[in-house]
């Protein structure tokens, strides 16, 4: 298994190469088979956001408008380190050295990627060019700080966006039919004209009659969705999910409350998109589903209006083998494997379904983010030796069954040919 880590001390990014089992935090625990340091160039800042695009480029937004394209390694690919990872070109954007990096996207369409600030600006930065000639363009998305910016994947040229006391807004940034060929054009910076065409608004004031604050800080787009209108879930700093439906109106058709400390992050935790997996900034890394709701679960007490209860998502399971403390900022999935990392400097890898912790990595740097180079694990002679007896039979198991589906799905096809044949001599 083969991961990228991006370090919020210094800025450089770590490949983690072990194999599942791996466990650092015990004396006598596999051991990771190798650690380095890559782009660690001189006079790079902190908090890294790293981004694969389309296998070509490593892509890593850092403070103060740092915007770095690397080379991408191939791990097919034996090269020596110094030849890893190669800086090819360094963007400078014009940012407040305060202005801290929420987001990274890649704009695979427009051979493109965006860099969004907390400020409210975002740039577009083509890398369709090998020179890196075209100069970024810059957009103001808000008046208002952003915490979270966000790409509809499913609908190109959308993108949401929210922060503190900014409810969550849908924007069209350019038509769904541009092209990369309008980098070369003169009027580019017109093709990028954000427009609104959802603005989300607060929920009903509480039972006291208070209003409700605002604080957007994660946004989610669901694949299923009605015509003309999208379906999105927010997460926000005061531990709460909503979900909307923008042919229902603007407040959000659900609202719950799934925590006391602030989400972090949010994703999906199946293909099917009814479940989603939460990070805190305690040690909270946990499942919860979309479908199945308990409409009692959340008990509070009111001087005025007694026992008030509100539904809540049923908590399908926390992860928390291997003992997780502090916030988790990196997260990365895929249908079988759930990876974290953040403050406590461990990399964790779980199983998405049963919550097993599968590898325990220290990194030695707080994480930001983390990509999935290789979800495989790379055995030697001695370790295929090595497994145990059980896990051979269940692979075993495995080939036999691929291998009785094969057959069967081969003997439905040869009946449907011999039916074909019959139908056609009568």
């Amino acid at each position: 298994m083969k991961l990228l880590v991006s370090s919020d001390d210094s800025g450089l990014v770590k490949e983690v190469i072990f194999n599942r089992g791996t466990d650092t935090s015990k004396k006598d625990g596999k051991q990771p088979k190798s650690i380095k340091n890559f782009c660690s160039e001189p006079q790079i800042t902190s908090k890294t956001y790293l981004l694969n695009f389309a296998d070509t480029y490593l892509i890593a937004s850092r403070y103060g408008g740092n915007v770095s394209v690397y080379e991408y390694t191939n791990e097919e690919i034996e090269l020596e380190d110094e030849e890893m990872y190669k800086l090819l070109h360094s963007f400078k954007l014009d940012v407040d050295k305060s202005d801290i990096p929420i987001a990274l996207i890649a704009l695979e369409s427009l051979e493109s990627i965006i860099v969004a600030y907390e400020s409210g600006v975002v740039y577009i930065i083509n890398l369709s060019d090998e020179k890196f000639e075209f100069k970024p363009i810059p957009i103001k998305v808000s008046d208002e700080p952003i915490s979270t910016f966000v790409q509809n994947p499913y609908d190109n040229g959308i993108f949401a966006f929210g922060g503190k006391e900014n409810d969550a807004k849908i924007i069209r940034l350019y038509e769904k039919s541009l092209n990369a060929e309008v980098f070369k054009t003169k009027k580019v910076s017109e093709a990028f004209i954000p427009q609104v065409i959802f603005n989300a608004k607060n929920v009903k004031n509480d039972h006291l009659d208070l209003r409700v604050p605002i604080w957007i800080t994660q946004i989610l787009f669901l694949q299923d969705h009605p015509e003309n209108g999208y379906k999105f879930i927010t997460a926000t700093r005061y531990g709460q999910l909503r979900l909307y439906d923008t042919t229902y109106g603007r407040r959000p058709t659900k609202d719950y409350k799934v925590c006391e400390k602030p989400i972090l992050t949010l994703t999906f935790g199946n293909q099917q998109q009814t479940e989603v997996i939460v990070t805190d900034t305690h040690n909270l890394i946990a499942k919860y589903s979309l479908t199945d709701i308990d409409e009692k679960a959340y008990k509070t007490i009111s001087a005025s209006a007694g026992e008030i209860r509100k539904p809540v998502p049923k908590l399908l399971g926390k992860f928390s083998e291997g003992g997780n403390t502090g916030a988790t900022f990196g997260i990365a999935t895929n249908e079988e494997l759930l990876i974290t990392g953040g403050l406590d400097r461990y990399v964790r890898v779980f199983d998405i379904v049963s919550r097993e912790l599968l590898a325990k990595v220290y990194i030695g740097v707080e994480i930001s983010s983390v990509i999935i180079v290789n979800a495989e694990d790379e055995l030697t002679e001695e370790e295929l030796a090595a497994e145990t007896p059980k896990i051979q039979r269940k692979k075993r198991r495995d080939l036999a069954l691929e291998d009785k589906e094969e057959s069967d799905e081969e003997e439905l096809w040869n009946q449907l040919d011999e039916r074909n044949k019959k139908q056609r001599t009568k």
